[in-house]
């Protein structure tokens, strides 16, 4: 399993469909980039994404995004990949801070969906790093807790309504929003 995180972000929409409904291991397969990059509309975060096998048959979601001043390479292998639970770590990611200072440095991604009644389902997202102790005191200087908790709540209700849209691909009533409106925060 992936080593602790010491660098923590999560984000929980509530979902109007049922959380049987959601296959997170097929729909994460299917996952496009053009779906990916649409996730992060107010920032353009979201650079990339592609899903392929590696030499040994597994998956790799492979990912490249900017947030808090970090250019990053995601390299992703699944850990859990059930219907209700996607648990990813890119145990080396690559990045560059303000596109100059290389890093590497662990990512994981978790996400899960669970029933909150019979018509309604809780989206979690959650993100963490493992940063070595000078990263570490560099992100506390930075804000980088912040910056990563603002990118997770611009991209977890866009995951959510992707999951759920393709939950319900071949229905003739798809919507295209499935996730309850937040209310206003500040």
């Amino acid at each position: 399993m992936a080593r602790p995180d010491n660098l923590h972000a999560s984000c929980s929409v509530l979902v109007d469909l049922p959380a049987e409904r959601f296959n997170l291991a097929d729909w994460i397969l299917h996952f496009g980039n053009e779906e990916y990059v649409a996730c992060t509309p107010a920032t353009g975060a979201h650079q990339y994404m592609c899903v392929y096998r590696a030499p040994d048959g597994g998956h790799v979601f492979r990912n490249d995004e900017f947030c808090g001043g970090f250019q990053m390479t995601q390299l992703y292998r699944a850990k859990i990949m059930e219907k209700d639970h996607v648990f990813l770590v890119s145990p080396s990611t690559k990045g560059r801070f303000l596109w100059v200072i290389p890093m590497t440095f662990q990512v994981t991604w978790d996400m899960k969906v669970e029933k909150v009644d019979d018509a309604t389902a809780m989206f979690t997202c959650r993100v963490g790093a493992r940063l070595n102790p000078i990263y570490w005191l560099l992100s506390a200087l930075l804000r980088l807790t912040y910056w990563t908790q603002a990118h997770t709540e611009e991209e977890t209700p866009h995951f959510c309504d992707s999951a759920a849209r393709w939950a319900t691909r071949s229905e003739a009533n798809h919507r295209d929003s499935y996730v309850r409106p937040q209310p206003a925060t500040g």
